[in-house]
């Protein structure tokens, strides 16, 4: 009897031993850059590399029509778009002050969260609404296309431009207001909360992309206006780029728009880019220019090509002696560029 007891006892030991451990689920803290934290509980990874937690949203049915709130939840959406999202690099967060208050929304990168277990994982989104902390609404301009406006240099045109572009983001407020007031109404709805966070992620535009190339210099300012701030002290520089068509008979077409001609002596002296790329790795000549003529506007493409016995470098270099005020520098060659 007693060896059978503990031979019983025994197979249940080796039973429970075989058994697999039970999986222990580590919680996991999000935070944004203000500060505001969640802690929830890590589900998995998927083999992207995307770690999904499992959430339980505490929303209110009614978010007070007043008043501040600061909320995480769940945002639902295609999975495309989803992918767009929340597959970056580094975490998305938007500050936006506006004449109805102070808005800000965070999702994290590389994180998917799930209400329940049959739900499709969906990005974690902190957004927060400040009404008492107001801002003025402005438009994005580049700071010599300011400049510019502020010396009196644009024309009607431009300035119409610019106030269009200022109307544009202000007409847009309306809309991102009436989707924040839907939202308070019904933050668990889910139209109602994609309807807002989707006004609101979208809100800033490129009236508000400080880099928009609609307002670059080289673009929007005429050559005289570039000329006109370099003479005041402003670095107004353009911009310099290889175009390789792929045929045998160029070797690439030089690209130079709105540079100063001091800027383009000092970049071929200095032989690192701009009208020293592309030449071959041989001594240059060194060239300089009369001061009077250092804050031309100059623009030009030039064909540099491979059925002709004249090397890259001499064709470059003589299409920069043809601007009035560039001539050869004395003294020895110029090293090879690099």
């Amino acid at each position: 009897m007693l060896s059978g007891w503990l031979g019983t006892l025994g197979l249940g030991l080796a039973l429970m031993t075989a058994a697999p451990p039970p999986r222990v689920q580590m919680p996991k803290a999000v935070c944004n850059l203000s500060g505001a934290c969640i802690t929830l509980q890590e589900e998995e990874r998927t083999q992207e590399g995307l770690l999904i937690l499992r959430m339980e949203e505490k929303l209110p049915r009614r978010i007070p029509a007043e008043g501040a709130f600061s909320q995480w939840l769940a945002w639902p959406m295609e999975a495309e778009r989803q992918r767009q999202l929340v597959s970056r690099a580094a975490d998305f967060q938007e500050v936006l002050a506006t004449p109805a208050g102070h808005f800000e929304l965070f999702i994290p990168s590389l994180v998917l969260v799930r209400r329940a277990k049959s739900e499709p994982p969906s990005p974690l989104v902190h957004v927060a609404f400040e009404p008492a902390e107001k801002g003025e609404l402005k438009a994005a301009v580049n700071e010599v296309v300011a400049a510019a406006d502020a010396r009196g240099l644009l024309t009607p045109e431009q300035r119409q431009v610019l106030a269009s572009r200022q109307k544009a983001l202000e007409g847009r407020l309306p809309e991102l207001v009436r989707a924040l007031d839907a939202f308070r109404a019904r933050p668990t709805e889910a139209k109602a909360r994609d309807t807002f966070l989707s006004a609101l992620l979208a809100f800033p535009g490129q009236e508000m992309e400080l880099g928009s190339q609609a307002l670059a210099p080289e673009i929007f300012l005429t050559a005289g206006q570039r000329t006109a701030l370099r003479k005041v002290g402003y670095e107004v520089e353009g911009k310099r780029w290889l175009e390789y068509p792929g045929t045998a008979e160029l070797a690439y077409r030089l690209h130079v728009q709105a540079c100063s001609l001091e800027q383009l002596v000092r970049e071929w002296n200095a032989g690192l880019r701009g009208p020293s790329s592309g030449i071959e790795d041989v001594p240059r000549p060194g060239l300089e220019l009369d001061r009077a003529h250092r804050h031309d506007d100059v623009s030009f493409t030039l064909d540099v090509r491979n059925d002709t016995n004249r090397t890259r470098m001499d064709q470059v270099l003589q299409r920069l002696l043809e601007l009035p005020g560039v001539r050869l520098a004395p003294g020895p060659p110029l090293p090879p560029a690099r």
